[in-house]
């Protein structure tokens, strides 16, 4: 098995006055259809994207898509369900005629209890034909869990790559909504006692043809996710460990601070050696691409006269890390390798200090990451 060349070596990114000028200047060259999917949540972020993207003006259909979601009468973030009206009271008075609204349900349990976000997520698009004659699609995954946005702009992906004419394939970009001060905030509720793998991002993990390849798993880490860490380490029992630290970082010793956080799980318990530990830009999740690919390629090669290996990606950090995570794991998928995403969900989520919280939305930066399209076609 060989890696064909990096799919994002060149690539778009903008952020805050940059991403604004991007966005102004592409919807003002041609009349454009654009659909904006964003997800329906209590965090404050939820609009800025969508508001950013509607002022940018250009000529052109623009639809906007919600995705709600109900995590159970039980669960702890309906604490926050006047802060959910809120956000959409503000999408509403945002998205006026001429604009399009509509709303797509996501089913989050069977009616058995079991877990279904993923592979509802991954269904909730069947055909681009469902987006018309869209040019643009962007995707604002300030307000969606990375059990809903990794199956979704996965399948996206998929279906534009399927375009067989580059020149006809619509452009994605993704949105995220960074503040590492509003993120230590949000900590997860009632984690679910096992971990799993998400669809479409199995890989092998359950076919005994493969049950004795060496297991290498790459968890990005993020703050406070031991108990999610320990999970995952049960469901995978993997043979090696490459942690994933954020590093360059705004604070410079964001990563040590990491090691030392994670001092007893890492070493003691996990025995992850040293030298194993891959570095990325926490800003920049083409890097955090590039680092996992080339690590997980070269984990392959090396394993190949066992077999090759199982490559196993988890992200418990910022949502930019964990979309280099979802694109190192997309294209090596197409590229046949064996590589699964193994995650753990939550019940809801807790806010804690709420006028803290509240306080720190001026601090947020815009990221846009646009995936596929014109920049690409040539």
């Amino acid at each position: 098995m060989s890696a064909g060349a990096e799919r994002w070596n060149t690539y778009v990114q903008a952020s805050g006055a940059g991403l604004r000028s991007m966005l102004t200047a592409h919807l003002a060259e041609k009349e454009r259809d654009v659909v904006f999917i964003l997800g329906k949540g209590f965090d404050p972020r939820m609009n800025l994207g969508l508001r950013m993207a509607l002022d940018a003006g250009g000529v052109g259909r623009r639809e906007v898509i919600v995705l709600e979601f109900d995590e159970g009468p039980e669960s702890p973030s309906q604490t926050y369900s006047s802060r959910v009206e809120e956000n959409f009271k503000v999408l509403t008075e945002i998205v006026q005629t001429p604009y399009q609204l509509s709303r797509r349900t996501l089913q989050m349990f069977s009616p058995e209890g079991r877990r279904l976000t993923s592979r509802s997520s991954e269904g909730l698009i069947r055909d681009l034909a469902e987006f018309g004659n869209a040019t643009d699609i962007v995707v604002d995954v300030s307000s969606l869990p990375r059990g809903i946005f990794f199956p979704l702009i996965a399948k996206l992906l998929h279906l534009i790559d399927n375009v067989t004419d580059p020149r006809l394939r619509p452009n994605l970009v993704v949105i995220v909504a960074e503040n590492a001060a509003m993120d230590s905030l949000i900590a997860e509720a009632e984690i679910d006692e096992d971990a799993d793998y998400l669809h479409p991002f199995r890989g092998t993990a359950e076919r005994e043809a493969t049950a004795s390849h060496p297991k290498v798993w790459f968890p990005i880490l993020g703050e406070g996710q031991k108990i999610q860490l320990t999970r995952i380490n049960d469901l995978i029992r993997p043979d090696e460990i490459c942690a994933v630290l954020p590093s360059p970082s705004l604070d410079p010793r964001r990563g040590d601070n990491l090691i030392l956080e994670y001092r007893e799980l890492l070493f003691d318990e996990l025995r992850v050696e040293p030298r194993n530990f891959v570095f990325a830009s926490e800003l920049n999740p083409f890097e955090a691409y590039r680092q996992l690919r080339r690590a997980i390629v070269h984990y392959t090669k090396a394993l190949g006269p066992l077999g090759g290996c199982r490559s196993i990606v988890t992200s418990v950090s910022s949502k930019l890390l964990s979309l280099g995570g979802l694109l190192a794991a997309y294209e090596l998928k197409r590229e046949k390798f064996d590589v699964s995403v193994a995650h753990i969900e939550a019940s809801g989520y807790r806010i804690e200090g709420g006028a803290t919280f509240d306080a720190k939305v001026g601090e947020t930066t815009l990221y846009g990451l646009w995936l596929t399209g014109e920049f690409y076609a040539n």
